[in-house]
């Protein structure tokens, strides 16, 4: 499992900023997923259909692929090169802004 947290620490603001920190928050989550599927190599699916976003507090939003391979893939092994996928849809997101 591979989990990507999107930290703020803006917890303290308040009203509309708070809401406008959220709503971009969760336009960049939104993104990272998407990017993150649309990188991950795929033999039977299940490691892009694992790929997730979801909101985990006012500010927290986590990406994460939760197919028990998904580090594998993403990092390597001593058989097998790494694969790349939640890192460079990091970098896609970010880019995005």
């Amino acid at each position: 499992m591979i989990r990507v947290v999107l930290p703020s620490g803006l917890e303290k603001v308040g009203g509309e900023v708070l809401g406008q920190v959220s709503k971009l928050m969760n336009s960049m989550a939104g993104r990272c997923e998407a990017a993150a599927r649309e990188l991950c190599p795929v033999r039977t699916g299940r490691l892009r259909a694992s790929i997730k976003a979801s909101r985990e507090g006012p500010l927290l939003y986590v990406v994460e692929a939760s197919a028990p391979y998904a580090g594998y893939v993403e990092f390597g092994t001593s058989k097998m090169p790494p694969k790349p996928f939640m890192g460079p849809a990091i970098s896609i997101a970010l880019a995005a802004e």
